[in-house]
């Protein structure tokens, strides 16, 4: 951890030198430090800027700030880029009081200008850390009088001290001047957000209420605004919040306003409607009070269509407990009662599924049928027509079952879904002896989808191959290729009919703003600017092949292969049509490269299978989060943390250094081996485990025995085994990219 510059703590890296007395220049916007203090680098250290922006990618924050200080503090050219960046990740670092010192001399020089001005940005930021918010609020108006491209979120941000200070319409106005300038849709939550509290804060409910009703008709933060509505009207004494409570509870039962709001209703004796109280309580899995709630609607209005809802739930919780009969007659009452209901065709699915798992097969497949033929819009219908010819198919009709998947795929939409209903009826061609025309289905799937799963895996059937691939490392390999981008520019032009250039993307304001977002420290609003810019240009290829050129040369890896993602979209073709594999590299990148080897070999674990579930779990983004509290490029959660630091004999561990990529990937690679070693190499139940946990992938094998489409059938859910698929799919383009094969595709 980068030392404490103001107070006790001390730590090797960057040490506090203090200086005379300071001086203050209010008028120009130069504060006062007394006594004056400096930021030093630890004596010997030598880094170059290069060397602080590679330890920034990889997340060693710590390392990467010290660095900055140190090129802050020598005499290159660099040496105020070196400030900025050292200020921007000692703010991430939670280190105001050292950006101050850091940054007050910076700020206090007469020829402050171009990038420099930035400084005012990042100072302002830390005085607001630091509750100063005079001060904080002075920088910002410097900042905001220089025009420079990050003026929007500069006037959301300025809202703040402007808050602590009691001057609220100040903040208001503020926040309204930079939604002015345009924003993201991602991102004007925030600013709508900062509104409403606003005026909440100030005690005025009227305008408050206005603001979040402008929040939910801008689709930000209903769930929050309805319920804030709700507290705000009943301060107000206005009885009307029960439009707002039934649009809550009734439109977003999962959310935790919902089921807080509700309790709060019944504390109050407030009635709730028994079908919208049991949906609350039932999303929330309090199935002991939503069995009652669900059973007194149906006692009300055993005929409603509203009671329909009220069937199917009901089942649902009788199947979760095993009560199976009961389950399967409410199933059948929820469809019979309303067959127009959202969950009619969803109770059709889980009576099936029921009959199917205890063998009476004839019913099963009766509703199947039924499915497909009454609700072709159902999310289901693809299930159901695979299930239909499944049955067919272990049955031993296997005539019968290419013909249910050869029509289910006609009727199908998706390409991929359609994809693998037409794997499934090749081979049922082939089991009922027609394998001339099961091959021509599998040769053209390997053509249409030569780069996708459903490509890889045709190229595996016409191989003769139906097991589960296992996991090799490969014998060659080579993660800095060099590829001819001249070529590959050449038959882009060729095939765009237009000259390689920015295609005007660079000019766009977005540019600049993202540009100075990064500059300062908000990550997250120049990656949304990036975002909105990738959309805006997303159908040119030229445009979207030199914005993932220059972000990467930028180090912005994750935004790059996003770029090259959209580029691959709009060119819609593949390796065997000339698709050059340098602008596939570009959505596929052998980012990380160096550590990436080092912790594969660690491990026995092939340094593509890596970089394939890499780009699945975090997007090449070593800073990523989810819902679930998982960590960094290989998606880590801190108990997973814990138990492998106690394996590998980690000492000082803790959870936030899974946002270091060096430590990260050494865990991911260590989780993944362990998996390979339990499965006996067994790459899709590895996957299946690494995703899932193990307990879950253990039991799917066994079901399923050695058939890989077998297996990924069986995998119980969609997010699971579509995981699957798609890191085998990565897999299979990193061996054809870096890995010598001659086209992509997977282990034997």
């Amino acid at each position: 951890m980068l030392a404490a510059c103001s107070s006790s703590e001390k730590t090797p890296g960057v040490f506090v030198t203090p200086l005379g007395p300071g001086s203050s220049d209010a008028e120009n916007g130069t504060p006062a430090s007394s006594p004056g203090a400096a930021l030093t680098p630890q004596p010997g250290l030598s880094v170059d800027f290069e060397t602080a922006r590679r330890l920034e990618s990889e997340g060693d924050i710590e390392s990467a700030a010290r660095a900055y200080v140190a090129v802050a503090a020598g005499k290159s050219a660099q040496s105020k880029q070196g400030t900025l960046a050292a200020a921007r990740l000692l703010l991430e670092l939670e280190r105001p009081d050292d950006v101050r010192i850091l940054l007050e001399p910076f700020v206090a020089r007469n020829n402050l200008s171009g990038d420099d001005l930035a400084a005012r940005y990042l100072l302002a930021r830390a005085y607001a850390a630091l509750d100063r918010w005079a001060e904080s609020l002075q920088q910002y108006d410097l900042y905001v009088q220089s025009d420079r491209s990050g003026l929007a979120y500069a006037y959301l941000d300025r809202a703040q001290p402007l808050l602590a200070l009691g001057r609220t319409q100040e903040a208001v106005t503020s926040v309204q001047k930079g939604l002015a300038l345009g924003v993201p849709a991602s991102q004007r939550g925030r600013f709508l957000l900062t509104v409403a509290q606003a005026h909440e804060s100030a005690g005025a409910l009227s305008d408050a209420i206005s603001a979040y009703r402008n929040l939910i008709n801008d689709g930000s933060e209903v769930t929050r605004s309805l319920s804030r509505i709700i507290a705000l009207k009943r301060q107000q004494g206005d009885s009307s919040y029960g439009t707002e409570l039934t649009q809550l509870l009734a439109g977003y039962p999962s959310s935790p306003e919902a089921l807080d709001e509700l309790k709060q209703a019944l504390a109050r004796g407030e009635s709730v409607a028994a079908v919208v109280r049991g949906l609350v309580y039932y999303r929330h899995n309090d199935y002991p009070n939503a069995e009652p709630a669900f059973k007194e609607q149906i006692a009300l209005s055993p005929n409603a269509a509203a009671s329909a809802e009220a069937y199917y739930y009901l089942a649902a919780i009788q199947e979760s407990r095993g009560d199976k009969a009961n389950a399967l007659s409410n199933y059948t009452k929820a469809t019979e009662t309303n067959p127009q209901s959202p969950i009619a065709d969803d109770a059709l699915w889980w009576r099936a599924r029921i009959y199917e798992i205890d063998g009476v097969l004839n019913q099963a497949g009766a509703l199947y049928i039924r499915l497909v033929t009454e609700y072709k819009f159902s999310q289901f219908f693809s299930d159901a027509a695979f299930r239909e010819g499944m049955l067919d198919y272990r049955g031993g009709a296997y005539a019968a079952a290419a013909t249910a998947w050869s029509q289910g795929a006609a009727s199908i939409s998706d390409a991929q879904e359609r994809a693998r209903l037409q794997i499934w009826q090749a081979r049922a061609e082939i089991k009922a002896g027609s394998t001339a025309f099961a091959r021509q289905i599998l040769q053209q799937l390997a053509s249409d989808f030569e780069d996708d799963y459903a490509g890889v895996r045709a190229r595996s059937l016409l191989a003769g191959k139906s097991e589960l691939p296992a996991a090799e490392d490969e014998a060659k390999l080579d993660l800095v290729p060099k590829f001819d981008w001249p070529a590959a520019e050449a038959w882009l032009t060729q095939r765009t009919g237009r000259a390689i250039s920015d295609a005007g993307w660079s000019t766009d304001y977005r540019w600049a703003r993202a540009q100075e977002l990064w500059l300062v420290g908000r990550a997250g609003y120049g990656d949304a600017e990036i975002f909105g810019l990738i959309e805006a240009y997303a159908g040119d290829a030229v445009a979207m092949y030199s914005m993932a050129r220059r972000l990467d040369q930028l180090g912005r890896v994750s935004m790059s292969a996003r770029a090259g993602q959209r580029l691959l979209r709009v060119l819609n073709t593949n390796p065997s049509a000339g698709l050059p594999r340098p602008l596939l590299s570009l959505s596929y990148p052998a980012a990380f490269g160096p550590l990436v080897q080092k912790h594969a070999a660690e491990q026995k674990v092939s340094p593509l299978l890596m970089l394939a579930f890499i780009r699945q779990e975090s997007f090449f983004d070593p800073r990523a989060t989810s819902p679930a509290g998982a960590f960094g490029l290989t998606q880590v959660i801190p108990t997973t943390g814990d138990a492998i630091a106690r394996t590998l004999g980690v000492s000082g561990y803790e959870s936030d250094q899974l946002l270091h990529a060096d430590l990260n990937l050494r865990f991911g690679a260590k989780y993944m081996a362990d998996q390979l070693e339990k499965f006996k190499g067994e790459l899709f139940v590895a996957l299946a485990a690494y995703n899932a946990g193990p307990t879950a992938a253990a039991r799917w094998r066994d079901a399923s025995g050695n058939d890989a489409d077998l297996f990924l059938e069986t995998i119980e859910f969609h997010e699971s085994s579509l995981y699957v698929e798609i890191v085998a799919e990565n897999y299979a383009i990193y061996r054809y990219l870096y890995g010598g094969q001659p086209e992509p595709n997977l282990p034997d």
